[in-house]
């Protein structure tokens, strides 16, 4: 049975996987960043360890877990609406069956993961947050 815990991680995975496959393709330059790989780099640890450290609450159901967990999702949903606007503003990178189905199952994981996060809220004791 697919649990909250395994379905973060499995998304986490996902994006980390698709942030190795945007350093292939050149994501930084899309964005218009200075600073190449360097910079990319810098900005890919620092994303990771936010990651990370959002998913401990997640993991030790902590009241703020649920927050984090919905922010982990969000996060990570929002991988596909941001290619989908580089592809209609003509960019021809993430081409690749491999890349295509990276950003295509974060958002389905991501979408699966905020579902489960919703239902499990009474686990965090933020079923009376979140309505």
């Amino acid at each position: 049975m697919l649990t909250l815990n395994r379905i973060a991680v499995l998304d986490i995975a996902l994006v980390f996987a698709h942030q190795g496959d945007a350093a292939y393709w050149h994501e930084w330059e899309m964005f218009g960043l200075p600073g190449g790989i360097q910079l990319f780099n810098v900005f890919n640890v620092l994303v990771f360890t936010l990651v990370l450290a959002l998913f401990i609450p997640v993991v030790q159901r902590r009241p703020a877990g649920w927050g984090c967990s919905m922010a982990i999702a969000a996060l990570c949903a929002s991988v596909l609406p941001i290619h989908a606007g580089f592809a209609l503003a003509g960019f021809d990178q993430f081409h690749l069956p491999v890349s295509i189905a990276l950003i295509g199952a974060t958002f389905v994981a991501a979408v699966v993961h905020g579902v489960m996060t919703w239902r499990a809220r009474p686990e965090f004791g933020a079923a009376r947050l979140a309505g």
